[in-house]
């Protein structure tokens, strides 16, 4: 059973499930040396433009009611300038997680991860007023028994085209140290680890609005949020140059 893995269109399938199936020995054994590469290979091979428009579709469907009562705060595609890694803490057996849509098994970019993100940015940088932005994001209330909702609402970013998985690296100087609680020193052996990024690929990003606001808000949160995704960056590893967009042309 464990020789005879069957094959599957749907990657977050293959990534949660068929890998450790089809790859036991190795990780028994820890022959893992060689793994990431065979990874690597079977997503992208297993890429397919078909399950992306399939998602688009829906996503058009959504728009287009919202755009008819004037609650499209933003519906943008932006091209991966860097590297892309979302999702890292979630357990992989390349000890570096990924998020994938488990319905759809593309690539994603969480909807909370954006309104976090979005969030922070926007108050960093004095984009909204302390009005404006209770309004959009909410209130995470700690003293209230209830929450305050905002008006936005985020949806998950996803590829459109051009997707394709890519590889990196990170050399933990410090096994012995993290692994067994030895004090770091300078003579332990680097540990090269390999993980899966999302290498390249045009998402779509789309922030909706249950009721219609001002127009000089959209405006404000429009150019925000480009300008996040430019300078600041998405996912982990955003201190290291990863997740930054450019403008589709």
């Amino acid at each position: 059973m464990l020789q005879d893995v069957p094959k599957s269109k749907n990657m977050s399938l293959y990534w949660d499930k068929y890998i450790f199936l089809k790859n036991w020995r190795a990780l028994v054994n820890n022959e893992t040396s060689k793994l990431a590469s065979e990874i690597l290979k079977d997503l992208n091979q297993n890429i397919s433009q078909e399950i992306s428009d399939k998602f688009e579709e829906r996503r058009n469907k959504i728009v287009e009611k919202f755009k008819a009562r004037g609650q499209v705060i933003i519906d943008t595609k932006m091209k991966l300038r860097t590297r892309l890694l979302v999702g890292s803490g979630i357990p992989s057996v390349l000890e570096v997680g990924m998020c994938l849509s488990r319905n759809y098994g593309i690539p994603i970019i969480p909807s909370s991860s954006l309104k976090g993100s979005f969030s922070n940015y926007c108050t960093e940088n004095n984009i909204l007023s302390s009005e404006e932005h209770l309004k959009v994001f909410g209130e995470n209330t700690i003293k209230r028994d209830e929450n305050e909702k905002g008006l936005a609402l985020f949806l998950d970013a996803y590829p459109v085209s051009e997707l394709k998985f890519s590889l990196d690296i990170v050399n933990n100087h410090f096994q012995p140290y993290y692994m067994e609680g030895k004090i770091p020193n300078d003579w332990y052996n680097p540990v090269p680890v390999q993980y899966l990024t999302v290498g390249q690929g045009t998402f779509r990003f789309t922030i909706l609005s249950e009721e219609k606001l001002d127009k000089e808000i959209v405006l404000k949160l429009r150019t925000a949020f480009i300008n996040m995704l430019k300078t600041y960056g998405i996912g982990a590893k955003t201190n290291y140059g990863y997740g930054r967009f450019q403008e589709t042309q």
